[in-house]
């Protein structure tokens, strides 16, 4: 059973964790920069434990690499890291997407298509308008997904996640077009064309996200780290 303090605990890593991803989406923290623990823990008034939790998360999501006597470090990333990473998800998200097409639920077809109406009809805008398509994609992968890659794609999800949403400029017919796109393929069994209208989503995002750190100034119009 969880305990109370251990729930607190985890809510409090979970805001270091965004408070340590908006610092470096902001180029506040660049690469080579030491995550000073103490420094972090003062500034949002939270005891060490939940920095050092929030810093085994972000190590795993490649932001932060953690050297001797666990001396933390901002990890190098750059445009062509990132497009890789975005592949990975995309590619593990398109997986979930052939399942769901092969598979032709009428039940997660239904589903789907009401969740897309629902997107398409809406007067939402911004964070409201990608809280509607995300719940597609979580459909999707709750749908076509195996224990093991759920946890591979909530794995992989972390910062990248995070960052498309600080970064898309997408209009909402071109968001609603992404969403048809895969759900019109998972209608018509066709498990290839799922797979890669996913996977396309997914890679324009990361382009989305790469335009936003270079507007910032982390990354150098070239995509290179601008630490480096």
């Amino acid at each position: 059973m969880v305990t109370e303090a251990a729930f607190r605990r985890t809510k409090t890593s979970a805001v270091v964790v965004e408070y340590l991803q908006k610092e470096i989406f902001a180029g506040n923290l660049r690469y080579g920069d030491r995550v000073d623990v103490e420094r972090i823990g003062t500034a949002l008034g939270v005891s060490p434990t939940p920095v050092r939790e929030a810093l085994v998360l972000l190590e795993r999501d490649g932001l932060i690499a953690t050297r001797v006597h666990r001396v933390a470090f901002v990890q190098h990333f750059d445009a062509r890291t990132l497009r890789a990473d975005f592949h990975v998800l995309g590619l593990l998200s398109g997986v979930s997407a052939a399942r769901v097409a092969k598979d032709r639920d009428p039940e997660v077809l239904a589903q789907l298509q009401d969740l897309l109406r629902a997107l398409a009809d809406s007067d939402a805008t911004g964070a409201q308008l990608l809280d509607l398509a995300e719940e597609i994609v979580l459909a999707q992968h709750r749908a076509g997904s195996t224990p093991r890659l759920l946890a591979e794609l909530k794995g992989a999800g972390g910062f990248l996640a995070w960052a498309v949403r600080q970064s898309d400029r997408r209009t909402r017919e071109e968001i609603v077009e992404a969403q048809r796109r895969v759900i019109d393929a998972i209608a018509a069994g066709d498990p290839s064309e799922a797979s890669r209208a996913r996977l396309q989503d997914t890679r324009a995002a990361g382009e989305d996200v790469i335009r936003e750190l270079i507007r910032r100034g982390v990354l150098r119009e070239d995509g290179t780290n601008a630490a480096s």
